[in-house]
């Protein structure tokens, strides 16, 4: 089984318990908290994927540090991730039980990219726009990304809106490599 593959056979089957238990939201933001904690701390992390700790006692860690603090839907299944030892792929699954969730929603998941944070008003407005062209509700997330000279790219399902400079840049270049401007016609 590909690693790919993995993340969305573990997210499927959490898909369809939590829409049998009807909870579909509220287990995407169980996981979601959880694996913002079991991953925003380094020695949790080193700890669950290390090969030196027994997986007996990484389940039975899992399982303790769960309960209480998750349904029994996501508590299991956080133990039966740690006890396959699949905790690598908990991020992966994660994304993948959103985009299950969106789909089950009929919603789209949109990840603007810009240099620097756009601001509200500005996501607002893109969100709108891009809420009435696909005619769904959309979930939005943004990013950072410092390697952009400026404006942002819209990823949004198969789609990638790219409105950076560099694109800009990219094709103005192209424009003018297919013209084929003679050497010499700017003198």
């Amino acid at each position: 089984m590909s690693l790919n593959q993995i993340s969305k056979v573990y997210a499927t089957a959490l898909l369809e318990l939590a829409q049998e238990a009807n909870s579909l939201e509220s287990t995407e933001e169980e996981l979601s908290s959880l694996v913002d904690v079991f991953f925003s701390d380094d020695s949790i992390r080193h700890y669950f994927l290390s090969p030196l700790v027994d997986p007996s006692e990484k389940e039975r860690t899992a399982e303790k540090s769960v309960q209480g603090k998750a349904s029994d839907i996501v508590a299991n299944f956080i133990t039966l991730v740690v006890r396959k030892n699949r905790f690598l792929f908990l991020k992966d699954i994660l994304e993948d039980y959103r985009t299950g969730v969106d789909r089950l929603k009929n919603r789209s998941s949109l990840r603007i990219v810009s240099k620097d944070s756009l601001g509200k008003e500005a996501v607002d407005r893109i969100t709108k726009s891009i809420s009435s062209k696909f005619e769904r509700e959309v979930r939005v997330t943004e990013q950072t990304d410092p390697t952009l000279i400026g404006g942002f790219k819209l990823f949004i399902d198969d789609f990638l809106i790219d409105a950076s400079i560099r694109a800009k840049l990219a094709g103005t270049r192209e424009a003018l490599l297919q013209k084929k401007i003679p050497v010499g016609a700017f003198e």
